[in-house]
């Protein structure tokens, strides 16, 4: 399997942090993955199945889809990575975080979530961000989890496959490319030492 750099990235952080971290959320949050992008997700009450994703206005136009897009595309390779059985997930009944995008958050009051620099509004229609200013600096979107399966693949406890340990460990090369390389520096070692012995052979 081939890899971009924004897939190794998160592959890294998995494999980093998925021995400490219980949830893909909690991974995430502590890679700071989301943070660095400016984009943060907050869960909805249980039972509303829906999430809520905000870009910062800073980051993105409100008709740009690159945040979106992030969001997929780490969705899809989870996927692909469970296909591959290179991450299992673990049917636990709990949920792991409430914020995925910040490290630092707290549940303030039924609907409303506190950050370090806003509260999140996940009661309303769209859900609302009100910084602590009064302005909003993240733009709002609610998705359902048949729309956006972030609670399905986010929200998840999971373990980590060694054989993706591995993948890691070796800078994302196949056995095959590691096999191939290991022969190529042993025949370089071998013309070398055959240049310096003849070279000794002239010499003497």
């Amino acid at each position: 399997m081939t890899f971009k750099k924004t897939e190794k990235e998160i592959i890294k952080a998995i494999v980093k942090y998925g021995d400490e971290k219980n949830s893909m959320a909690q991974v995430i949050n502590e890679s700071q993955l989301l943070e660095k992008r400016g984009i943060v997700i907050a869960f909805g009450a249980h039972g509303t199945n829906c999430s809520y994703v905000f870009f910062d206005k800073e980051k993105y136009d409100y008709e740009d889809n690159k945040a979106l897009g992030y969001i997929a595309e780490m969705l899809s390779l989870i996927r692909t990575l469970i296909e591959n059985r290179l991450i299992v997930l673990i049917p636990v009944n709990y949920r792991g975080a409430d914020v995925i995008g910040r490290r630092k958050y707290r549940l303030a009051r039924p609907g409303w979530i506190e950050l370090e620099d806003a509260m999140i509004d996940v009661d309303s229609n769209m859900g609302n961000w009100i910084d602590y200013n009064n302005q909003q600096a993240y733009w709002p979107n609610r998705y359902t989890e048949q729309e956006l399966p972030v609670s399905q693949y986010y929200d998840c406890w999971f373990t980590v496959s060694q054989e993706l340990k591995e993948l890691v460990k070796q800078n994302f090369k196949s056995e095959e490319q590691v096999r191939f390389e290991k022969q190529q520096r042993l025949t370089w070692i071998s013309i070398a030492v055959a240049l310096c012995l003849g070279l000794l052979g002239f010499l003497l």
